[in-house]
């Protein structure tokens, strides 16, 4: 019987790795349409939809946006984010029942401009060197 136990645990192990490896995946390539966004600006000021809003309206402006609990919904966190705010942001989440949220940096490109080389003659082919 612990066998059995220890399989069934293994495989809801296994079952809940994918679920969160899928999960992140949909997130991360931007595919999923039901997904909705939440952003922590610079200022640590939370905002959706453009209008800032407390960790505690969170929910309800979630709702009046059509968010369901299987929603997926992504918090852009900087760097700089308190531990305490995403802490008041994941309860005020898990209490109102939403089980897809995931905190994630914003893409940011970096871009590098190297100098074109100087002094350099190009290459062409000498009308002689028809061998």
């Amino acid at each position: 019987m612990r066998i059995t136990v220890r399989i069934a645990e293994f495989c809801m192990a296994v079952c809940a790795l994918i679920t969160w490896s899928s999960i992140t995946e949909t997130i991360a390539a931007g595919e999923d349409s039901d997904t909705l966004q939440v952003m922590v600006s610079i200022e640590k000021k939370l905002t959706f939809e453009g209008k800032p809003v407390k960790p505690e309206e969170l929910p309800g402006k979630l709702k009046s946006a059509g968010a369901k609990p299987d929603t997926v919904i992504r918090i852009l966190i900087q760097k700089n984010t308190n531990e305490s705010m995403i802490k008041d942001i994941s309860r005020a989440l898990a209490n109102a029942k939403y089980r897809k949220f995931v905190f994630t940096y914003p893409k940011q490109a970096e871009a590098t401009v190297k100098e074109p080389a100087k002094n350099v003659i190009p290459q062409t082919k000498s009308r002689n060197s028809r061998r």
